[in-house]
């Protein structure tokens, strides 16, 4: 709210004009979710947003100058809600290994959902577009920073002492699922996918095993 300082009231004007800006910002950033996984990056137009939202021409370029502008929001929106999807999958559930294993079930169920699908398309275009190279990478590492630092947190309440062992997991663990996610793109099926995560988990058990205090053996031979 506003208070006029003449009159000593509130005005609720400047909230409520925040609140359609927000509202028509994200409606652009679903548009565009829609349409990154409808036809990829490449063939994506402001256009095509623009069709999908139902907006005006002015209304994408007030909020969004470029493609490029859209589609880093479109990048930080996915990776905040990807972040807040773990969290909320996880909250309520005591320290422990269950625990730990379960970031690695709720993270490849986002990765699955559009807006995750999407920023896969995105990270992946920005290796042959300059403008998008140049502003990308700031987003995706404040996004894996944070990924990484919540499971560690998780790991050394398990005890686990070895922070390089499990940063060097957490960045086997994304590029596999990054790499299933791309292959169910093009195949299309998710059970196949599952299946192939299985996998993941069970070396993900093997790890933590290993790396506890009680662990036979060292986990990486240096």
């Amino acid at each position: 709210m506003k208070l006029n300082v003449t009159t000593g009231k509130t005005s609720k004007v400047r909230g409520r004009h925040a609140d359609r800006t927000a509202a028509m910002r994200q409606r652009l950033i679903d548009a565009a979710i829609v349409v990154l996984g409808r036809f990829g990056y490449s063939a994506m137009t402001t256009q095509s947003v623009i069709d999908e939202a139902g907006v005006s021409r002015g209304a994408i370029l007030h909020h969004f100058p470029t493609k490029i502008d859209l589609v880093v929001a479109v990048a930080r929106y996915a990776a905040e809600a990807q972040n807040r999807y773990v969290r909320r999958r996880l909250a309520g559930m005591p320290p422990g290994i269950d625990l730990f294993m379960a970031i690695t079930e709720a993270t490849w169920d986002v990765i699955c959902q559009p807006p995750g699908l999407a920023l896969l398309e995105i990270i992946i275009a920005a290796r042959s577009d300059r403008g998008l190279d140049e502003q990308l990478p700031q987003v995706v590492e404040s996004f894996q920073n944070d990924q990484m630092a919540g499971v560690w947190a998780v790991a050394s309440e398990l005890g686990v002492r070895d922070q390089d062992a499990i940063e060097r997991m957490v960045r086997l663990n994304r590029a596999a699922m990054r790499g299933l996610a791309m292959e169910m793109i093009f195949s299309g099926n998710r059970p196949a996918a599952d299946e192939a995560l299985e996998l993941l988990v069970w070396y993900k058990r093997a790890l933590v095993r290993a790396v506890l205090p009680a662990g036979e053996a060292p986990l990486f031979q240096r």
